[in-house]
């Protein structure tokens, strides 16, 4: 499904910039507050968030009377290649936020990996937030596109199993680290609880892991919606073939 092009990638930047691409509900926030405690990268919480619901190009109208500065793709992506300059970014984003970024001329300046979950739980978790969830909201599409950018720019698609990595965070982390070309921190594995700073755009879904203090073990997945839940089902089926394709590559 992603076989590898050896195309060339363009130039890098002067400090590795990192990005892991996930779904919503994927402890992705976790992973991301995983790397701030690390002290030794600039991160950013799902940037593309801004030009997906806020900016002057956006592609939702969940809040049309909200909008918010320097949110165009352009802008966002500047903002990503400056702090890189001063030290090593990591960046947590949503693909179906950031599809400017999905080509191989760009993705290929950059680290890249994935993060999944059984969609079981993620769709479930998330029509409790947005029960008029969209197709693009449950984020599985534009995931299994941007895996195929990734090997088109002549990356390996380096996936995170969501329940392998609370079940072994130290093992998952050091074997992420080394396909990224990172030291692995195990002091990073645990934090001080708290909400951020730089969560408040979407401090409500940020809540559980603003309490926590490391990866916590998950619950089973829940049973696939039943055709009594037409909508989540019919989320599900699209889904879980995208799923079992990148959780097959999990480390």
């Amino acid at each position: 499904m992603w076989s590898v092009d050896e195309t060339p990638t363009s130039e890098a930047t002067t400090h590795p910039i990192t990005f892991l691409w996930t779904v919503p509900r994927s402890v992705s926030t976790s992973f991301e507050r995983m790397m701030s405690a690390r002290g030794d990268h600039q991160v950013f919480d799902e940037p593309y968030s801004r030009h997906y619901y806020y900016g002057p190009e956006r592609r939702s109208d969940r809040y049309p009377d909200e909008s918010l500065p320097d949110s165009s793709p352009d802008e966002l992506l500047a903002s990503i290649r400056r702090a890189a300059e001063e030290r090593p970014v990591f960046v947590k984003d949503m693909a179906y936020q950031a599809t400017p970024l999905l080509d191989p001329s760009i993705l290929g300046d950059f680290r890249n990996s994935f993060l999944v979950r059984d969609p079981a739980a993620t769709l479930s978790s998330l029509a409790r937030h947005w029960p008029d969830f969209t197709d693009d909201e449950t984020g599985w599409d534009a995931l299994d596109h941007a895996a195929g950018v990734v090997a088109e720019a002549g990356q390996e698609v380096v996936v995170l199993d969501a329940e392998r990595l609370c079940a072994d965070p130290a093992g998952v982390v050091s074997r992420w680290c080394e396909a990224m070309d990172l030291d692995y921190r195990e002091d990073a594995l645990t934090w001080e609880p708290g909400m951020r700073g730089d969560w408040e755009l979407w401090g409500e879904w940020h809540a559980s892991t603003a309490e926590s203090t490391g990866f916590g073990e998950l619950d089973d997945p829940p049973p696939p919606p039943s055709r009594d839940e037409p909508r989540l089902l019919e989320a599900y089926e699209r889904a879980l073939p995208v799923y079992e394709r990148l959780a097959a590559r999990a480390i």
